[in-house]
């Protein structure tokens, strides 16, 4: 198995302020960029993995640097690689028998679930967005066989109730090969 990862996730309320704090993090700690992208409506979004000493100076850096215009910053550790690969785009194999969507206006806490779902049970990731294309709420779906993808979506809608950062979850039962067509199409980046 793979090395488990510690992330530093900061949002920006600006583009520009995440921009340039993005640069100053990579540039004075020794940490990997997961993702930077803007979030609808005009924020920004940084994720980098490293170290843990890495990932908290890199998150101390953003929230000096970034002052006000941080509009949240944590760090995770000891995430499951294949969460870190969704949340980077690389997706896994996909099942047709079961999936489920679990979404939140949490971010990080949303990473936990999907974390605590892939540590429990085998499923794969059919997409992970973070507040892109989707105003500020960030989801994720995941298939596999129904009582996998039944006891994640279970277990990830305990866990974010308990954070009080659940929004909504369900499972489909054999979805409609037209209604996965339309989950694979709409994989937009934006």
């Amino acid at each position: 198995m793979e090395k488990e990862s510690n992330l530093a996730i900061i949002e920006f309320k600006s583009t520009a302020r995440g921009l340039y704090v993005t640069d100053a993090m990579l540039k004075a700690a020794n940490v990997k960029l997961v993702l930077a992208s803007s979030l609808c409506p005009g924020k920004y979004l940084t994720i980098v993995e490293g170290e843990t000493s890495a990932v908290e100076s890199s998150l101390k850096i953003a929230d000096e640097i970034g002052g006000m215009h941080v509009y949240s910053s944590e760090v995770l550790n000891a995430i499951n690689p294949k969460v870190v690969d969704a949340i980077s785009g690389k997706l896994g194999e996909h099942s047709l028998e079961a999936v489920a969507v679990i979404e939140s206006m949490q971010m990080a806490s949303l990473i936990s679930s999907a974390d605590d779902v892939c540590d429990a049970v085998p499923i794969e990731f059919v997409d992970f967005r973070l507040a892109r294309g989707c105003g500020v709420n960030s989801f994720y779906i995941f298939s596999g066989d129904y009582s996998s993808v039944s006891e994640g979506a279970r277990r990830a809608s305990q866990f974010l109730k308990g954070k009080g950062a659940l929004l909504a979850y369900r499972v489909l039962s054999g979805p409609d090969r037209e209604v996965f067509r339309w989950i694979k199409t709409s994989l937009c980046r934006c």
